[in-house]
């Protein structure tokens, strides 16, 4: 049994959080989600005790969007190193900006020293075409070194709340999995109604390559909604995630565990995620 894991959490450095007006002031998406003082930005320690609280072993940490270099840089060193201090609690996952030089570069010495891949990814709020040239590098990139990219994925219709555009849509999606096949990407919280597709053969067959995540899911959507997702897609393509720490880790899980049959829970609350990102068999 793989335990279980957390698949989509958010780290900053905590200079990151000290400087949180000047980098609203500073990155559009940053301000729409976090000038109000009432969202949390979280540092490492406080995710290995949310993650011990809940009874989670280990941890997926994305970073964020940002639209300058140096602060996706700053936050990249700081999941390099909170993961370097837990190698088995934590996999990084720095962020990147197709629209910037010198982004490959970057990505490749990420991947030398641990990244187990890229996101939260949202192409539009950053200014890059996710089905262009460069995202189509970045998901061969992901092919060959065997590390995942989580993309931001929102349902195109519903209540609006910060945060919610600038990512892939669905549609791209599917397209991006099409064109680059041999790429693991995750599509985050339930894939923004992509997965209502996989009862279509053609499409089920061209993004095999594509995993759920269950992040934020409490938000969004009616009960039932992860047992759907796992009927449409199989427990071998669904990961929980909390979005910690917008959500609490602990509440996610038990919310999570109560909807799916107890045969689906060690591969979707753990035993997926830790062959993604940890390099160890499912259970």
């Amino acid at each position: 049994m793989a335990g279980f894991i957390d698949a989509h959490t958010h780290l900053f450095p905590p200079e990151q959080a000290r400087r949180r007006a000047d980098l609203a002031a500073a990155d559009p998406t940053f301000a729409e989600m976090y000038t109000d003082l009432r969202a949390k930005l979280a540092d490492a320690p406080a995710l290995r005790a949310a993650i011990e609280r809940a009874g989670i072993d280990r941890a997926v940490a994305a970073g964020f969007a940002f639209r300058e270099a140096r602060h996706l840089a700053e936050q990249a060193e700081y999941l390099l190193a909170a993961a370097s201090e837990a190698p088995d609690t934590i996999a990084p996952l720095p962020c990147l900006n197709l629209a910037l030089p010198g982004w490959e570069a970057e990505a490749r010495r990420w991947l030398s020293r641990g990244a187990r891949g890229f996101g939260e990814l949202r192409p539009h709020n950053q200014g890059w075409d996710p089905l262009g040239p460069d995202a189509q590098r970045l998901a061969h990139l992901a092919a060959e070194s065997g590390t995942v990219l989580l993309w931001h994925v929102s349902e195109p219709l519903g209540h609006t709340y910060p945060g919610k555009r600038g990512g892939i849509s669905p549609a791209e999606l599917g397209q991006l999995a099409t064109l680059v096949p041999e790429a693991r990407m995750v599509a985050a919280h339930l894939g923004g109604g992509l997965s209502f597709y996989l009862q279509m053969p053609e499409v089920r067959q061209a993004i095999g390559n594509i995993y759920f995540d269950t992040a934020a899911v409490s938000l969004l959507y009616d009960e039932g909604s992860i047992a759907r997702l796992v009927a449409l897609a199989g427990p071998e393509r669904v990961l929980f995630g909390s979005d910690f720490p917008l959500l609490a880790p602990r509440r996610q899980l038990e919310r999570v565990i109560a909807e799916l049959p107890p045969d689906a829970v060690g591969a979707v609350c753990g035993g997926n995620a830790a062959s993604l990102y940890f390099g160890t068999s499912k259970p």
